[in-house]
């Protein structure tokens, strides 16, 4: 893979997008604007969407226990635990996904599509990143986008499915 002093420091920035660290306060700030604008099913799928995946992450690397890439000269420390799979893209795809259907949902239109996009080239820059900076097999990122984008869409589905409140 071709390297370039840029491209270092660009993927270095972006993979922090996808870090509990701080997608976990984003996620507390944003929920908490949905839920006063009286919006708490938005702001449950954006905490549930992030949460699970980033339990269900950690879970799934305990069970297959595969090893990380060996690799020497990393940009980052080698994270500790297990490679698959990937948290930082599991968690990013959750929460960038999230945000983009919100978008759609709450603020239909031309704003809504330029969100989506951003927000699909956050999340794929995001596991994009892991494999660039050699901490993560090009496999442990596809697993953790397909883990985050499937959570995201089982919650969808089940809200869309679950009977309404009567009042």
């Amino acid at each position: 893979m071709v390297t370039t002093p840029l491209l270092d420091t660009l993927f270095l920035s972006l993979t922090w997008l996808g870090s509990l660290a701080l997608l976990l306060p984003a996620t507390m700030v944003y929920a908490a604007g949905l839920w006063r604008s009286n919006l708490r099913d938005a702001a449950q799928l954006l905490g549930a969407g992030l949460c699970l995946s980033a339990a269900l992450a950690r879970l799934l690397k305990l069970l297959f226990r595969c090893p990380r890439p060996v690799a020497g000269d990393l940009l980052v420390s080698m994270p500790a635990g297990w490679s698959f799979p990937s948290a930082h893209a599991a968690q990013a795809t959750a929460f960038f996904l999230t945000l983009a259907l919100l978008a759609h949902r709450l603020r239909p239109g031309p704003g809504a599509h330029a969100t989506a996009l951003i927000c699909g080239f956050l999340a794929a820059t995001v596991g994009f990143s892991r494999f660039y900076l050699r901490v993560h097999f090009f496999t442990d990122v596809l697993a953790g986008t397909l883990l985050g984008a499937t959570l995201v869409a089982l919650l969808v589905r089940a809200k869309t499915q679950s009977p309404s409140p009567s009042r």
